[in-house]
């Protein structure tokens, strides 16, 4: 038999890498969220008034089943913490305890769902979450990336924490985009402004409330539309008239479901609220999708400013994004 050992077969040893780098490129470009494995339904759009949701969707059932190994039996957060099935604690360093992390403990039988944007209240400050992960059962998942919502408080004492619901599109925007606390801390104080609320420490959830829509028509409007669709959507582009709110997108539609009522209510505070509903170009829609999903490098550029991806087991689990 002719030795085809690697070593004295330095052609056929060079194939053999091109051949398990070229099929491992193929696999992980098979999981990306970009137009070879998604489509976007600009002719099925979600309206009501001055919000308008366009439907992202897997092209076919390959493209879905590249990211079947993202768990679909799964407890949201706010679940995990209602039934005490999570424990979650701030992290101390030297003594002090770390403003922009979080430890979160899954005591549960199922993966926890956390994701970008969930408010937090307690400890020695409340937090905003800044990631989209799933913590397995017993796992638990350390330094977890927050930012501060309460810039004048500091308690000696931290308080036991609490689920508080899910930040608003302008507060995600600042966080996700550019990653720096005191812009966080000033778009709250702005918000305070804009809400004709006065305060000394800027409590996010003090006018968070005031801010959650009064839009009940709307709200249940887009919540029978998921109720009524086929249960495949993994994502919305949400618009507002001329303006590109942003972009949700998961790794299965259980995840988009998952996070469906948060989003729509986080789309409509940064919608608009007075005059008549516009229409959007759809060349302006589609340089926003160009950027976001042509491919994957152009992708990675546009998110370093204007969003981020959350990746677990090497697949993307969630992408954010946002317009300018």
């Amino acid at each position: 038999m002719k030795d085809i050992s690697l070593p004295g077969n330095p052609v056929m040893f060079k194939q053999l890498v091109l051949f398990i780098v070229c099929c491992a490129i193929a696999i992980f470009s098979n999981a990306q969220l970009v137009y070879s494995n998604i489509k976007i339904e600009y002719d099925s759009v979600w309206a009501c008034n001055h919000l308008q949701l366009i439907p992202i969707r897997y092209k076919d059932k390959t493209a879905k089943d590249n990211n079947s190994t993202t768990p679909t039996n799964f407890i949201s957060l706010a679940q995990a913490m209602q039934q005490k099935k999570v424990q979650v604690k701030e992290n101390y360093f030297e003594g002090n305890a770390d403003v922009r992390t979080l430890t979160i403990k899954n005591n549960s039988t199922q993966h926890v769902l956390v994701t970008d944007g969930e408010l937090l209240q307690g400890g020695k400050q409340d937090r905003m979450i800044t990631e989209t992960k799933m913590i397995a059962p017993g796992k638990e998942a350390e330094y977890l990336n927050v930012f501060c919502i309460e810039k004048g408080r500091w308690s000696k004492k931290p308080k036991p924490f609490a689920h508080a619901g899910f930040a608003g599109s302008n507060v995600r925007k600042v966080a996700d985009s550019t990653g720096i606390q005191q812009n966080v801390w000033t778009e709250i104080e702005k918000q305070f402004e804009h809400s004709n609320t006065t305060s000394t420490t800027y409590p996010y959830l003090q006018v968070q409330q005031k801010l959650l829509s009064k839009d009940t028509t709307c709200y249940n409007y887009f919540m029978n539309r998921l109720a009524k669709s086929d249960s495949s959507c993994i994502g919305f582009i949400a618009v507002s008239d001329t303006t590109i709110i942003g972009c949700d997108v998961f790794a299965n539609a259980q995840l988009a479901s998952s996070n469906f009522t948060n989003l729509v209510l986080a789309y409509q505070q940064a919608a608009v609220a007075t005059g008549k509903p516009l229409s959007i170009a759809h060349n302006k829609l589609a340089a926003f999708a160009d950027r976001l999903f042509a491919t994957e490098e152009s992708q990675k550029i546009f998110l370093q400013h204007h969003g981020k991806m959350f990746v677990q087991n090497k697949k993307p689990l969630h992408i954010v994004a946002y317009g300018n």
